[in-house]
């Protein structure tokens, strides 16, 4: 029997909750349903060819950006924050193409990282998340593509 769940279904399913970057799904709850928004965001990113996804580090964006890189057969890096200091786990080859993943985005941690990634040399194909919100609908001169639109997402909020 093939899957049928929907991107929504699965949302609704993990839950959302706040984290250092802003919110993350609770991947924890169900590998199943984490699969179901990894193949519905690559399939989101396919036409951007990128190589390489990346995610602000926490654990729930690791294991929602490795579910997407897995049907992408794309690399994953994870960047950080210090005392304003940003930082990836691993560099970026110059003019990798590179995609940006989240939960859903908030305006500072998307410029931030999106200035991060071409200053280290990535070419910059798209910008994706689970959930759609206003700093991912005000980019412009890159595609964009959110799974769930923001206001059903608010009736999804646990």
């Amino acid at each position: 029997m093939p899957n049928t769940t929907t991107p929504t279904s699965a949302l609704r399913a993990l839950g959302v909750d706040a984290d250092t970057y802003g919110p993350t799904v609770n991947t924890g709850v169900s590998p199943r349903y984490v699969e179901v928004l990894g193949r519905a965001l690559a399939e989101e990113l396919r036409a951007s060819n990128a190589e390489t996804l990346v995610i602000w580090s926490t654990p729930d964006e690791a294991v929602l950006a490795h579910a997407v890189a897995l049907q992408l057969g794309a690399t994953v890096r994870r960047a950080s924050e210090v005392e304003g200091i940003l930082t990836l786990d691993e560099p970026i080859a110059e003019g990798r193409r590179a995609a940006l993943v989240a939960t859903r985005w908030e305006g500072r941690w998307l410029a931030k990282l999106r200035e991060f990634v071409i200053g280290s040399g990535g070419e910059l194909v798209a910008a994706a998340a689970v959930v759609g919100s206003e700093a991912l609908d005000d980019v412009t001169g890159l595609p964009t593509a959110a799974l769930v639109p923001a206001h059903e997402a608010e009736e999804l909020r646990r």
